[in-house]
């Protein structure tokens, strides 16, 4: 049986794919629970410990997905690489203890000036561009992590010896698993994830999605995080 799409009248899903929100989380933080499962669960999959300097690239919702997981768990210094003024404005907003602009200041010199003079343990790329690929690797310290968690639109070119010689790790992480949503869930009851509303950047109706949303998130996308559609009632 097929489960039928986002817009079907009916959809039919088996239990475990199915969860209950508690009382004090409401249904439009409930559509935030899938982007913050894919940042909760490369935070997981990485080998993220509280006292690591971290770098993320990109202030886009999965960015901002990072920015949170991380703060959820007491991150003590994050940083992020972004071009856009409102995206990095929502990074500031959501926690990051440095935003830095790749057009203007120099990346690699900066991690490692905000990092001890070594470089962050960890970066996450939310953006994919070769550019920020380039000074991610490069303001790894030693023996630190490249976490990809952007779908890439075209292939990328990587010199393995920014790698090697300094035993650096290149890891790939997708979506999430099996108890992430739940251990999201949980959070943003108990308020570890407390700035997730604010994601919410519009709320618009059904018959508005093609003007105000598809459109809006290609011709308004640094102004957008993510479109909330109601397709009946309040949300």
């Amino acid at each position: 049986m097929r489960w039928g799409g986002g817009l079907s009248e009916h959809v039919v899903a088996p239990e475990y794919a199915v969860y209950k929100l508690p009382d004090n989380v409401g249904l439009d933080v409930g559509a935030l629970v899938e982007p913050l499962a894919v940042a909760w669960h490369a935070v997981n999959a990485s080998p993220f410990k509280p006292s690591d300097s971290v770098l993320i690239l990109g202030g886009g919702p999965i960015g901002l997905s990072v920015i949170q997981a991380l703060r959820a768990r007491g991150c003590r210094q994050i940083i992020v690489s972004e071009v856009s003024a409102m995206r990095k404005q929502y990074a500031k907003d959501f926690g990051a203890h440095h935003v830095l602009d790749p057009t203007k200041d120099d990346i690699v010199a900066r991690c490692r000036e905000l990092a001890d003079g070594q470089g962050v343990n960890i970066t996450f790329d939310a953006a994919g561009v070769q550019a920020g690929l380039d000074q991610a690797v490069l303001a790894l310290r030693a023996r630190g992590t490249h976490v990809n968690i952007a779908i890439w639109e075209k292939r990328c070119n990587i010199f393995p010896n920014d790698l090697v010689f300094r035993e650096k790790t290149y890891m790939g992480v997708a979506t999430y698993v099996k108890g992430d949503f739940q251990e999201v869930i949980d959070a943003i009851s108990d308020g570890r994830l407390d700035m997730c509303k604010k994601m919410i950047t519009k709320r618009i109706g059904l018959d508005e999605v093609v003007e105000q949303g598809f459109k809006a998130l290609i011709k308004d996308k640094d102004n957008q995080v993510k479109i909330l559609v109601r397709s009946s009632g309040e949300i």
